[in-house]
C-alpha cells in the first residue's frame, strides 16, 4: 500500500527523516546498515536523521553488545509530536503579538452617529483606558437649554468616569464659565477639574491612544482617531494650555 508521506513533511520532518522513518517501519528492528542500504542515503545523513527522530520520540533503540538496534515507536506518537509543536507555538504567540504591538503602532479612524453611536464611542475609549488614567480634553459648549437626553448622557458618562477613577481635567472657553459653575454636574459623582482660556476647541477628548472628537448638534456624531503619535501631540498641547489657563 502506497503511503502519502507529504503530511509528514507538513508537520516538520525533513525528507531524510521521512525516508528513515518509513524504512524503519518496513524493516522493523534493525541496525544502521540495512537502513543505509534501503534508504540509499549517506551514512552521516542517516545518523543525523536517527538522532532527530529519537529526540522527537518517533524512534527508539536498544543496545545489544556493541551494536544499536533501531525501531519506530508507536506511530500514534506522531500525534504527540504535533501536539508538542502546537504547545510551543501557543507559548510563542503572545510574545509575537507583544513584539508586533511594539513595532507597529495601531492607527485607524471610526465614525459613530446618533445617541447610541455616541455611547458606543465613549464606551469603546473608556473600556480601553485603564483605571486611574488621565481623562483630559476640551468638552462641548455648555448650553442653558440642554435636552433631557443630553443631561442623561453626561450623567451616565460622569458615573462611569467616577467608577474608573479617572483624573478628569477640562479646558473650557471663558465665555462658558458661568454655565460651568452653575451646572455643577452631579454631586454624587466626582467633579472634573476646570480651567478657562479666552478661546479653546470644543468636543475633543484625549483618552490614551484615542482622540475622540464629537458634537451633539444638530445630531450626535463622534469620530475616534487611534494613533499614539497624534494622541501624544494632543496631550502635549493640552498640558501646555493647562499651565497657562486660569482657574
Amino acid at each position: 500500500m502506497q503511503i502519502d508521506t507529504s503530511v509528514l513533511k507538513d508537520i516538520g520532518l525533513t525528507n531524510g527523516q521521512i525516508k528513515i522513518y518509513i524504512s524503519l517501519l518496513e524493516l522493523g528492528e534493525t541496525t544502521s546498515g540495512p537502513l543505509i542500504k534501503k534508504s540509499e542515503l549517506q551514512n552521516s545523513v542517516v545518523y543525523n536523521a536517527l538522532n532527530k527522530l529519537i529526540k522527537h520520540g518517533l524512534v527508539t533503540y536498544i543496545q545489544k553488545g556493541k551494536r544499536k538496534y533501531f525501531s519506530t515507536t508507536d506511530p500514534k506518537n506522531l500525534i504527540q509530536f504535533i501536539q508538542d509543536k502546537k504547545e510551543k507555538v501557543e507559548e510563542l504567540v503572545p510574545k509575537l503579538i507583544e513584539r508586533r504591538v511594539q513595532v507597529e503602532q495601531k492607527q485607524e479612524a471610526q465614525v459613530f452617529k446618533g445617541w447610541k453611536g455616541l455611547y458606543n464611542a465613549f464606551n469603546y475609549c473608556m473600556d480601553n483606558l485603564p483605571k486611574g488614567s488621565d481623562y483630559i480634553g476640551f468638552p462641548p459648549g455648555y448650553e442653558k437649554d440642554d435636552s433631557n437626553e443630553t443631561k442623561l448622557f453626561f450623567r451616565e458618562l460622569q458615573k462611569k468616569r467616577a467608577i474608573k477613577r479617572y483624573k478628569v481635567k477640562f479646558i473650557v472657553n471663558e465665555k462658558f464659565r458661568k454655565q460651568v459653575n452653575k451646572y455643577r454636574y452631579y454631586s454624587k459623582f466626582e467633579t472634573p477639574k476646570f480651567k478657562f482660556v479666552p478661546a479653546a476647541p470644543i468636543g475633543v477628548i484625549i483618552l490614551g491612544d484615542n482622540i475622540l472628537n464629537f458634537t451633539l448638534k444638530p445630531e450626535p456624531v463622534a469620530v475616534i482617531i487611534t494613533s499614539k503619535q497624534l494622541s501624544d501631540s494632543y496631550r502635549e498641547f493640552f498640558n501646555q494650555m493647562w499651565k497657562e489657563a486660569k482657574k
